[in-house]
């Protein structure tokens, strides 16, 4: 009587689990990868929607909290903020949540904090005048 010994042996079945688990870990290397690029874009677009969402509000309410030559410091000290100069006067400072309750600005996934700010302020260089805002890097990265 003949004996059928067909199937793998220890050696080769170690060898395939060894490959599978290289493959495993430099295909884990490449979703990180991929996860952590696709957080940043999708912490990108939020600060871009947020921005609109900020710019419409104050536009369409024709309102600005602050109009003085000290807004700039008193910006500059709170915020840190390097973009802005002493031709920026007016500013409204807003948060996530003031947008959502206005019905501008949807928080998807709660991928922004309530209490993240958009500052919206009209830039004015004595020729033109035109409104901006400033959100942080930090902003909407949850």
């Amino acid at each position: 009587m003949k004996q059928n010994n067909s199937g793998f042996t220890l050696v080769e079945l170690l060898a395939v689990i060894t490959i599978l688990a290289i493959l495993i870990g430099i295909a884990s290397g490449s979703v990180i990868s991929v996860l952590n690029r696709s957080k940043k874009n999708m912490a990108r677009e939020m600060r871009s929607n947020l921005s609109e969402a900020a710019l419409t509000h104050v536009m369409d309410h024709a309102y600005l909290e602050k109009c003085s030559v000290e807004f700039s410091k008193e910006i500059y000290e709170d915020k840190n903020i390097t973009n802005l100069n002493n031709n920026t006067s007016c500013f409204r400072r807003l948060t996530v949540s003031d947008l959502v309750s206005a019905g501008v600005f949807e928080n998807n996934r709660n991928a922004c904090d309530d209490e993240d700010i958009v500052i919206v302020y009209r830039y004015n260089d004595g020729v033109n005048s035109e409104y901006k805002t400033y959100i942080s890097e930090e902003t909407c990265t949850n």
